[in-house]
């Protein structure tokens, strides 16, 4: 129980490590004399990381064991990030944001191969629904904390404080977990089983899980790097306003994610079968939030606007634990592959999803529009899943 804590509090690292940057960004450009488009390079510099070693750390993580690998991440992006105001030249900042990308890269897949292996089946839904509620936490904690920090203490203690944190966690995760997890380091001869890579990625209910993912992630993302803007140019919202408004959608989530694991194993527990209780949940959760979302374009009050727009994120996230459950499920001795697969998928959403949506904004001055591609994209996530992924394993 202990190191599932644990690795609900290396989620929070791990986002108050990707806020940080975004905090003391206004305060570094100042200090550096950079500007939107150098600062912009930055920004993208750590989705380059993460993206490219996904993969290889879900290789990592079933080969060698999650316990190691995901000590080993944290560790490095720890570091890299207590180093950032080191680094005073964009491409020299840009390249440790990348390294801290390369270790995070490791993280999730990490953590998926341990409740592969030390979870039972009746309750895996649940841990992932609790450990990656983490995510929204550290986005909620990371704001207001972040913002508190450098008014305090200066731009740099943010990365120095959020650093140490991780080095902190990696004390507590070496000292208590030692004994449990030792049992999850693979033997020689599983470390030479080589990856089944044309099942993975040719099998319809992994390539439907893949595709199905980057719809879940593709509302998030941009509502995460363009809501604040949306709020003051088109709702016209304070700063103070924004900032208490956009805390409301990830502290739903975590709160759903909780109850939709806890719901999805209760299901199972109760006799119904692995499928229903997993894809149910999938399709109420991906097709309600979907259609919330399309409301947004006829509410002209912000505050009615705020309350559907959490009501739509709170719904996506009955899907997010079953979605990394489903991972599990279709691959149990290689899930830390799978799972890398499908959220390299979810992360490159996010690349599109922030793009587009700044592209289709300043060529049509159409916010509405970019509310209904997310809108229809959240729905294609459904008709996708509906006749491909099957919650049994494939490898």
């Amino acid at each position: 129980m202990f190191t599932i804590i644990l690795c609900f509090c290396a989620n929070i690292l791990c986002f108050l490590n990707r806020v940080n940057i975004s905090i003391a960004a206004p305060f570094m450009m100042q200090h550096f004399g950079w500007d939107e488009n150098q600062m912009g390079v930055v920004f993208s510099a750590f989705f380059f990381g993460y993206v490219i070693f996904m993969i290889p750390g879900g290789i990592l993580a079933d080969r060698f064991g999650s316990n190691k690998v995901l000590a080993n991440g944290v560790a490095f992006w720890s570091l890299f990030s207590f180093l950032t105001p080191f680094f005073s030249g964009i491409w020299s900042m840009s390249f440790c944001r990348y390294l801290i990308g390369t270790g995070q890269g490791v993280h999730y897949p990490s953590i998926n191969n341990f409740i592969a292996h030390k979870v039972p089946f009746s309750d895996r839904a649940k841990v992932q629904g609790f450990t990656l509620s983490g995510n929204t936490i550290g986005v909620v904690l990371g704001l207001p904390l972040g913002s508190w920090i450098i008014l305090n203490w200066g731009w740099p203690s943010i990365f120095y404080v959020f650093g140490v944190l991780g080095i902190v966690w990696l004390i507590f995760w070496i000292y208590f977990t030692k004994d449990e997890l030792s049992s999850l380091s693979p033997s020689p001869k599983q470390r030479r089983e080589p990856v089944p890579w044309q099942r993975l990625l040719s099998h319809r209910s992994s390539l439907g899980l893949t595709l199905s993912y980057f719809c879940h992630n593709y509302a998030a993302y941009m509502f995460l790097a363009w809501l604040p803007t949306y709020l003051i140019n088109v709702h016209g919202l304070s700063l103070t306003a924004t900032g208490i408004a956009t805390t409301a959608p990830p502290l739903a989530s975590a709160i759903v994610m909780n109850i939709s694991g806890w719901l999805s194993d209760s299901l199972i527990k109760k006799g119904k079968s692995r499928e229903f209780s997993r894809k149910f949940l999938l399709f109420i959760g991906m097709g309600l939030s979907g259609c919330l979302l399309l409301t947004l374009i006829w509410l002209q009050n912000p505050y009615m606007m705020i309350a559907f727009l959490t009501l739509s994120s709170a719904a996506r996230a009955i899907s997010s634990p079953i979605y990394w459950a489903l991972s599990v499920d279709m691959a149990p001795n290689h899930a830390g592959f799978l799972s890398s697969i499908m959220n390299t998928s979810g992360n490159v959403a996010g690349i599109v999803a922030t793009a587009l949506t700044g592209w289709l904004v300043a060529t049509f001055a159409d916010w509405n529009l970019a509310i209904l591609i997310s809108s229809a994209t959240t729905l294609l996530g459904v008709v996708i899943a509906l006749p491909t992924i099957r919650a049994s394993a494939i490898v």
